[in-house]
């Protein structure tokens, strides 16, 4: 096994550095804040590539991982580190984009193509959605498709490409697959290799930093129209609560501060919510933790256990101020609920970051700009406006549509929504009592640092 791994190898290596058997990449993206589509390009873990590291080593390879997102290095150093490797593993969008993956696509690809490696494969979002452009487009040996965990004890083994389940390849310029995968089984899991992400290199700006990424379940049971879900597979898959406080208390060792759970909904089965907050809360890790989580399923004893566990953000998806739209794209939450909760939270001294989406299908200018206002109201401490991304497979998403992936050289849209966008941003703010919400919230510091994140949303590119 570790033969075939190393089969592929050049001789060169960088001085005092060992071979790796296995060089996972996560690549930089241009841009504090991508030009098209707005997305912020934090230095967060890429957990999933955590998790298949630790599934390679399982199988007895050693791994490096390459995160040019947190630590960037020059690319002939990248290239020259993937030539010393026998296997190649590159994404496109690591965890924390796999719902909203990075618009230019064609940048990766070129990253892919200089790569230039016989066992060079790809995940994420792009070629899961558009396998051919990718696969053509990157030069890779193949493509992982959904989840990248299922595919990596047959990349480990260098089993032949079509007995890889998940894995798409080119025939004679044809796509073909190997066998189907499974949905992977998280509590099957082995610890995360957190140690290859140290945390003193990742940060969120409203926790802080010594940053790391955990999730106690995958996929969502709800069907929002705009929601890309391709990455998830159906239905929804959990840990236990045991399995998760052990990640917890393994990042806590590693030097973590702070975690964001990066559960599509952690609030999804309340009752294993509430036990992991309970077992946070006994474990005394001094973590300050957040997660993202819909109005619906946030009860008072689950936001008093989370409050008291160390929770000090929630993201919630409000989506828009207009109640007939949330109905027309199948949100399947009212506003009542988001304001029940804010207050709760609130209350409890839980920070909200709301999250609203402009372009929807039948939106008005007017109901647009009800969005801010509606952000001050419910007294959020964070919002984020962003036009609605209508990606290949989601129900928003019709035959002929716009082609959302760039091609090169494009330019991001301007028009009226753009400008109500922009409008939102200085709207909320630039509001009085959110700017006095954040100083009492942050400090100084980080109202300092919260203007200079809508600067990067104002300017894009940067």
């Amino acid at each position: 096994m570790l033969e075939l791994a190393r089969a592929a190898r050049s001789p060169v290596a960088q001085e005092g550095q060992p071979l790796p058997d296995a060089l996972l990449i996560n690549p930089a993206w241009p841009g504090r804040v991508s030009l098209l589509g707005a997305r912020h390009n934090r230095p967060w873990p890429p957990l999933d590539l955590l998790n298949c590291a630790a599934l390679l080593r399982r199988q007895g390879l050693s791994v490096e991982l390459m995160d040019l997102r947190a630590r960037p290095r020059p690319w002939a150093e990248v290239q020259a580190r993937a030539r010393s490797a026998g296997l190649v593993i590159l994404t496109s969008s690591p965890l924390d984009r796999w719902q909203c993956p990075n618009l230019e696509l064609e940048h990766f690809l070129a990253l892919a193509r200089g790569i230039q490696h016989p066992r060079l494969f790809v995940s994420g979002a792009h070629g899961t959605l558009l396998p051919q452009r990718v696969l053509e487009g990157s030069g890779a040996a193949g493509l992982v498709l959904g989840e990248p965990e299922p595919a990596m004890a047959g990349l480990a083994m260098g089993l032949p490409l079509a007995q890889v389940p998940g894995l798409a390849f080119l025939e004679a310029g044809r796509l073909a697959f190997g066998p189907p995968r499974q949905a992977q089984d998280l509590a099957s899991l082995p610890l995360p290799a957190l140690d290859l992400a140290p945390p003193e290199h990742y940060y969120y700006e409203p926790l802080g930093g010594r940053l790391a990424l955990l999730e106690s379940s995958r996929g969502c049971l709800k069907a929002c129209a705009f929601c890309l879900k391709a990455m998830y597979g159906p239905g929804l898959r959990h840990k236990s609560a045991a399995q998760v406080l052990e990640e917890a208390r393994q990042a806590t060792a590693l030097g973590a501060r702070s975690v964001y759970f990066m559960d599509l909904d952690f609030a999804a089965r309340p009752g294993l919510a509430l036990e992991i907050c309970q077992g946070l809360g006994q474990a005394k890790l001094g973590l300050a933790w957040c997660c993202q989580a819909r109005a619906d399923n946030l009860g008072p004893e689950l936001l008093t256990a989370m409050a008291s566990s160390g929770c000090r953000l929630i993201h919630l998806g409000v989506e828009s101020a207009a109640p007939e739209l949330l109905g027309a794209v199948g949100k399947g939450q009212g506003l009542e609920q988001v304001a029940r909760v804010a207050a709760q939270a609130r209350e409890m001294g839980i920070a909200l970051a709301c999250f609203f989406l402009f372009g929807l299908p039948g939106e008005t200018a007017t109901q647009r700009r009800g969005a801010a206002a509606l952000g001050v109201r419910l007294g959020a401490s964070f919002c984020s406006f962003h036009r609605v991304t209508v990606y290949p497979g989601t129900p928003l998403h019709a035959a002929g549509a716009a082609d959302v992936f760039a091609s090169p050289g494009a330019a991001p849209p301007r028009g009226q929504v753009e400008a109500d966008l922009r409008r939102a941003y200085l709207s909320f703010y630039l509001d009085p009592r959110t700017l006095l919400r954040l100083g009492r919230r942050v400090g100084a510091g980080g109202l300092w640092q919260g203007l200079g994140l809508l600067k990067g949303f104002l300017r894009p590119g940067r």
